[in-house]
């Protein structure tokens, strides 16, 4: 551990044996070395006393206001300076992975869409021979191997997280990297000991986190953030330029992308059903248009335009020109336009929980079902200004929405309803029922043979938080419980 110490310019106490190096309290065991640093609401010192009671052998923070006379409690002022250098360091030397900018990063930001567009990424680079790695909303997956998400359940990893998932997984050549990167992270500069991406892409800019960003115009300049770190491609929807006016970027390698035969890269949507997908994308150049075709049984619309962005991302020239490419193999992300197979109903679970999230994915369902039942809740400790832009989104297009909980945290349900139906004059079309398992299956009394039950704002999750308490609670598991249920009946 000498090398560490020399790194952060201490002097370790004698006879200290390292098992693991954290940020966070959560991943503190016996032998640890905890980094108390500053955070957006406080300052990792406060957490130093729980950090030794669970095992940590020494604490090293930038703290100027904490003093402690024990010998394992260390100050050093230059922690998170210059981009925490001394941090990425110790970790470098800590996992022994020196190769941790040689990876092709593959980028992705959106308010919509990163999760499926990361995720497809991965599965087109892995089935093309690449060795890849996805890493976001819904855990870790390295090549082929089942989803993980011990290691982090973050959208976007700090770094301590980032080695631990390289080591994890015993990387040790260069690979493919697909990652989300949230608004939180790009703010927070969470990642900026990446160095360079293979490519970047920003999808859509609506709105959400405001309770964090505090105005869309913050949110945005986050979202745009992404195009600092250098990259040999970067996409961008042209839909974000046409609807901001007051986004401005001088990038002579940024390719706009969107449904528009003017922009640099365009695509259009020939076929698109449940059963298959067809679409094409046209890349203009100097000696005239590529043509690449798809088909898929991705669905629907803005599901395309995700995997339009994954399949720019991986690069055009690894698909046949003029000849059909099939994508049969993809699979969306569990919990997005996930279709419940194998029940004698029409139901889908998806993560859509901002008003563009809801507006882009309800549209998109209408001429394919007579009616649509939606049930859905707000988050608690969040953004309350969209709650009532969420619930004037699904009215638009449900015959019937069922208010219910999502993650209520500490705030009182009766609160987050009253903030949803605020000046609302649709109520008759309003049914609320707090208990979400109930409100499913309300639901699913509701629907007949070619109607569909949109579930919300959950997805993949399979926790609900209320009060302090992280339960365990599955929209899937519901739903397979009540159809199970009637089978055993008949």
């Amino acid at each position: 551990m000498n090398k560490l110490a020399q790194i952060l310019g201490i002097q370790f106490p004698n006879e200290i044996e390292i098992s693991s190096i954290t940020n966070t309290t959560d991943k503190v065991k016996e032998g640890s070395i905890f980094f108390a640093l500053k955070g957006t609401q406080n300052h990792g010192s406060k957490y130093i006393d729980e950090a030794f009671e669970k095992g940590a052998k020494l604490a090293i923070h930038n703290d100027k206001n904490f003093y402690s006379s024990n010998e394992n409690i260390i100050y050093v002022k230059d922690l998170q300076s210059s981009g925490g250098e001394k941090i990425f360091r110790v970790l470098e030397a800590f996992y022994k992975i020196n190769n941790f900018n040689n990876h092709n990063y593959y980028a992705f930001t959106g308010t919509n869409g990163k999760t499926t567009s990361a995720y497809l990424c991965h599965q087109l680079l892995t089935k093309k021979g690449f060795s890849s790695i996805y890493i976001g909303t819904i855990g870790t997956q390295y090549n082929t191997n089942p989803l993980d998400q011990s290691i982090s359940k973050k959208t976007t990893p700090d770094i301590f997280e980032l080695f631990e998932i390289f080591n994890f997984y015993k990387i040790k050549n260069n690979i493919a990297v697909c990652i989300e990167i949230s608004s939180h992270a790009l703010d927070q500069n969470r990642l900026e000991n990446i160095k360079y991406f293979k490519s970047s892409s920003i999808l859509n800019i609506g709105s959400d986190h405001l309770d964090y960003h505090k105005n869309i115009e913050n949110y945005a300049q986050s979202k745009l953030k992404i195009f600092s770190t250098e990259s040999e491609s970067k996409f961008i929807n042209q839909k974000i330029l046409n609807e901001n006016p007051n986004i401005f970027i001088e990038d002579s390698s940024l390719t706009k992308v969107s449904n528009n035969p003017s922009t640099d890269l365009y695509y259009e949507i020939l076929e698109c059903s449940f059963k298959k997908s067809l679409f094409k994308i046209i890349q203009k150049n100097e000696k005239g248009n590529s043509i690449y075709q798809f088909e898929t049984s991705i669905f629907p619309k803005f599901n395309i335009a995700n995997l339009i962005f994954a399949i720019c991302s991986a690069g055009l020239s690894n698909f046949d020109k003029n000849k059909i490419n099939k994508l049969d193999f993809l699979k969306l992300p569990k919990g997005r336009s996930d279709f419940i197979k194998d029940i004698p109903a029409n139901i889908i679970i998806d993560y859509a929980h901002n008003p563009e999230g809801f507006l882009l994915f309800l549209s998109s369902l209408q001429d394919f079902f007579d009616n649509l039942v939606v049930v859905f809740g707000c988050g608690g400790n969040r953004d309350r200004t969209k709650r009532p832009l969420m619930l004037n989104a699904a009215l638009k297009y449900a015959d019937k929405v069922i208010f219910t909980s999502d993650n209520s945290r500490n705030e009182e349900f009766s609160e987050i309803l009253s903030d949803a139906t605020a000046s609302n004059n649709s109520k008759s079309k309003i049914d609320v029922i707090e208990d979400r398992k109930a409100a499913i299956i309300h639901g699913t009394n509701l629907i007949k043979k070619d109607d569909c039950l949109v579930i919300l704002g959950k997805g993949h999750e399979e926790t609900q938080e209320k009060d302090g308490q992280i339960l365990f609670f599955s929209d899937h598991e519901v739903v397979n419980e009540i159809y199970n249920w009637l089978k055993w009946l008949i």
